[in-house]
């Protein structure tokens, strides 16, 4: 049997087909334990790592926060290796430095039409003494 053939005529009033809407798929952050000054005020630097199904995930924001969801620290984007850090400088208010001290930090990617949202939490282990 021969293979049916279709004019150039039909195939023009033929509509593509409409492309599948790919669901936005699963992440992980993963924040890092990091080391902090807890005199006059907490200071530290974070970082985490933000990937989808073990790969990266590059360019996008990362929000930090001290404790969990306590004070806004800022906001800072992943790398190409899916890698954000941010410098925690001096949290001098009292308490989100005791929220700094005893919770803390924490991440959280907020997802798009591509990629879920994701969280972690990361702890701070404190330095004690002067020029730690």
């Amino acid at each position: 049997m021969s293979p049916k053939r279709v004019s150039p005529e039909d195939t023009k009033s033929q509509p593509a087909p409409a492309p599948t809407p790919q669901a936005p798929q699963p992440t992980s952050l993963k924040a890092e334990t990091t080391k902090g000054q807890l005199l006059g005020g907490v200071s530290a630097a974070g970082r985490a790592r933000l990937t989808c199904k073990g790969k990266p995930v590059a360019w996008q924001d990362i929000e930090w926060y001290t404790g969990k969801h306590g004070e806004h620290l800022g906001t800072s984007q992943t790398d190409a290796r899916g890698i954000a850090e941010m410098e925690g400088g001096s949290i001098s208010d009292i308490f989100s430095s005791i929220m700094g001290e005893i919770g803390g930090y924490s991440v959280k990617y907020l997802g798009n039409d591509e990629y879920l949202p994701s969280e972690d939490h990361g702890r701070i282990v404190p330095l004690f003494g002067i020029g730690s």
